[in-house]
């Protein structure tokens, strides 16, 4: 097999985690009396961080605010808290991650989970729904340790950790933020359809494979000589 080492993204491309980013959002904007916005307006603005989330969700006229750097930083905190509660209550697997997952593991393929979601929110629900042995690391955000993707430190880190080099390495995600991290660190892009950006955007940003199923990327994996 060419590739030894999988690195994959956790929203979107292991488990839908929309529907409780998107209650624990309006929870927050509702906190402050701002309108609700449905899951599509909120998963306009994931990808890159927790904080960059809340920013991108909170109304445009809040930007203008004299205190607005404690405003947001305010937000933040009340948006984590109703996270940190409602984070499980209809996140799930998609279809076909649990046993791609066995599969490889079985396989000896090395395995890594890479978030900008908060560290402890990505061991929490990774440890939640998949078993924690599978995985060489599980990996979110933590301010002052890794940049968050698509800076390459965190997957460079991570193909380390698996004793894999980078271009043994394949980095699967949904958006273009992965697509580009995956480039940034010299690993293989590989996009799937599942989660929250359409095909055009994983392909314009330099997708090598698209996988309409997990059952692909399997067979990507084991039959690339």
């Amino acid at each position: 097999m060419k590739y030894k080492g999988i690195i994959f993204d956790l929203d979107g491309t292991v488990a839908d985690t929309g529907e409780d980013l998107s209650t624990a959002m309006n929870l927050m904007l509702e906190s402050f009396g701002f309108e609700k916005k449905s899951r599509e307006e909120t998963l306009k603005y994931i990808n890159m961080g927790a904080r960059e989330f809340v920013k991108g969700c909170l109304p445009d006229e809040v930007k203008n605010l004299p205190n607005y750097q404690d405003f947001l930083e305010e937000a933040f905190k009340r948006y984590f808290g109703f996270y940190e509660e409602h984070c499980l209550e209809n996140t799930h697997l998609y279809g076909g991650i649990a046993g791609l997952v066995k599969s490889l593991y079985e396989k000896n393929i090395k395995m890594c989970v890479l978030s900008n979601k908060q560290d402890n929110m990505t061991k929490k629900i990774v440890t939640s729904l998949l078993n924690q042995e599978y995985f060489t690391e599980i990996l979110g955000f933590t301010d002052g340790r890794f940049p968050h993707k698509p800076k390459p430190d965190s997957a460079l880190y991570l193909a380390d950790r698996m004793g894999v080099t980078p271009d043994k390495t394949v980095f699967i995600g949904d958006s273009n933020i992965d697509m580009n991290t995956a480039q940034n660190a010299g690993m293989f892009p590989l996009g799937v359809t599942w989660g929250y950006r359409p095909e055009s955007v994983l392909i314009e940003a330099g997708a090598k494979k698209i996988a309409y199923n997990p059952s692909e990327i399997l067979d990507f994996i084991l039959n690339i000589k």
